[in-house]
């Protein structure tokens, strides 16, 4: 089935789910929009509370401060009064007096308070106070609000007096409520549209802003030190209007999101919106490092081919990935056993002549040593640049021989005393990467330096032919045989483990190359000396699409 009549199929059922969506997705935003009233409701009356909070506290403070006064300790004198005259000008408090360790009020100093009154209020007893009980055992208070005659309501804050840590008397100041727009202030920080409700322990109302008509909404806190109620209200219209108004854009949204799917579905159509963004979701989870992932993109030719492709990247990244394991546990066990004996001053301790035997046989070990982790970090090198670095996926068609060509007169160069031979007819097409030359190298450069004839007896034959879907090269050599494990792990019947490694990097490129390029390798051991390396391509004629 074609792309487009398969999206066409789909499109109005895209139009349903879309539609429901949109639907779906105001219906909530009006549930938000309520919830979000509740939140600010309770947030804007936590605020006042913690607001009346701190100013009472604020209130405590100066009364304790001027508790602290040696004036105010001084009882019947005239820098008590003066001082109760200063405290009554320089705060809010409305009237101030003194009681006595016990009881007797020594002096006191109130707004309109009659000269009689006063003499009267002197010396008699205040004991039996709350505010008065509470500060002679050391603590602050603040009464409960009480109506004056007025109307205002009053509360009064009372202090220890200390001399020498005892209390020798209570400050007591009366703080009119009302008439300091104690509670106005905290309205500000309110919304316009909400009202404050503020009662007392017993239920008297202390404050109240002008209450909306009707169905309200409202939440309510406690002032810590008093505890108080604070009320914040707001009209339920003002909450519906904004609900009012998402209903009207939900089916407004309705309308136009059929719309568009009415004119960009052909468009679109053409996109295959369903599978690019699986497409895409299998690539995000690539990138996580999933690459179990697979993606089925549908019945289609173009879209089956994609999903091929698809998993043939997965696979890729899976084997690199355990390319980088193995290469980092063998090049750290490596480094770990090789550059412990390497020492920097080996070339002066072999040019000497009077280097004791022992020690010249050390150094020798020293620089074998040094030159095995030369070649493996070559090896390293080459992993790095072709394996490890993205440069792995095929370049085009090559041949075979040319490649071969090339590796033996690289080995007749390291090697010249050897004999590196080469048996090559007709052209013998691969589509290869740049990964294939080092491959080649490698397997000759591993056959003469592991085989342990002298370098003129040594030998390495290489051939290569091709038949209809594969390409085979073969290296051949007549040394001792490789090591059971170093063939098990080159052909992968046995999986690399962190005690069965192998001994270096070399043949670990070899067999990720030719996996990297879809080859196999078989390994065949002469019956007395000698080892054959075959590696089968897939041709570059029997390719795929």
């Amino acid at each position: 089935m074609h792309l487009r009549t398969t999206f066409l199929v789909t499109l109005a059922a895209v139009a349903l789910v879309l539609s429901g969506i949109v639907f779906a997705g105001f219906s909530l935003h009006k549930q938000e929009i309520t919830s979000q009233e509740r939140a600010t409701l309770d947030a804007s009356t936590t605020t006042v509370a913690h607001d009346l909070d701190t100013r009472l506290a604020e209130k405590q403070s100066t009364v304790a401060l001027w508790a602290s006064n040696d004036a105010t300790a001084a009882h019947g004198t005239r820098a008590q009064r003066d001082a109760l005259a200063t405290f009554r000008a320089e705060t809010a408090f409305e009237g101030v007096s003194v009681v006595a360790a016990n009881g007797t009020m020594v002096a006191i100093n109130a707004s309109g308070l009659p000269a009689d009154r006063r003499e009267a209020l002197t010396g008699a007893d205040f004991s039996t106070r709350p505010y008065v009980q509470a500060a002679l055992d050391g603590e602050r208070y603040v009464s409960a609000p009480f109506e004056a005659e007025s109307g205002n309501f009053i509360v009064t804050i009372s202090a220890p007096i200390r001399r020498d840590g005892t209390v020798v008397g209570t400050l007591n100041s009366a703080f009119h409520l009302t008439a300091t727009n104690f509670f106005e202030s905290s309205t500000t920080l309110l919304h316009p549209e909400q009202s404050l409700i503020v009662r007392s322990t017993d239920g008297t109302q202390l404050y109240a802003d002008p209450l909306p008509d009707g169905d309200r909404l409202t939440a309510t806190d406690t002032v810590g030190e008093t505890g108080w109620t604070v009320t914040v209200a707001v009209d339920r219209a003002a909450v519906a209007q904004p609900v009012r108004q998402a209903t009207t854009y939900q089916f407004g949204a309705l309308g136009l999101t059929l719309l568009a799917v009415a004119v960009l579905g052909i468009w679109a159509s053409r996109l295959t919106i369903r599978q690019i963004d699986e497409l895409v979701a299998g690539f995000d989870a690539l990138e996580s490092g999933n690459y179990g992932t697979t993606v089925e993109l549908g019945g289609t030719t173009e879209w089956q081919r994609i999903s091929r492709r698809f998993a043939e990247l997965a696979a890729t990244l899976e084997r690199r990935t355990s390319q980088m394991l193995v290469f980092n546990r063998v090049f750290r066990h490596n480094l770990r056993n090789d550059m412990s004996v390497i020492l920097l001053s080996v070339e002066r301790i072999l040019d000497t002549d009077d280097t004791p035997a022992p020690v010249e046989r050390s150094a020798e070990r020293i620089q074998t040593r040094a030159e095995s982790f030369m070649e493996m970090s070559e090896h390293a090198r080459t992993i790095q640049n072709e394996l490890l670095s993205g440069n792995t996926a095929g370049v085009g068609q090559v041949d075979a021989t040319t490649v071969v060509t090339e590796a033996a007169d690289t080995l007749r160069e390291e090697y010249p005393d050897a004999a590196v031979e080469t048996d090559l007819s007709e052209a013998v097409p691969v589509y290869a990467a740049r990964v294939l030359s080092p491959l080649v190298t490698e397997l000759g450069r591993n056959a003469l330096a592991h085989n342990d004839l002298p370098e003129p007896d040594r030998s390495v034959a290489f051939r290569a032919s091709h038949g209809p879907d594969t390409a085979t090269i073969t290296v051949a050599d007549n040394g001792p045989g490789m090591p059971d494990l170093e063939a098990e792990l080159l052909t992968g019947t046995r999986d690399e483990t962190p005690t069965s490694h192998g001994n270096g990097l070399g043949l670990w490129l070899v067999k990720w190359a030719v996996d990297s390029l879809g080859g196999d390798i078989a390994v065949a051991t002469g019956t007395e000396r000698g080892t054959s390396i075959t590696v089968t391509l897939p041709s570059a004629d029997a390719d795929g699409e």
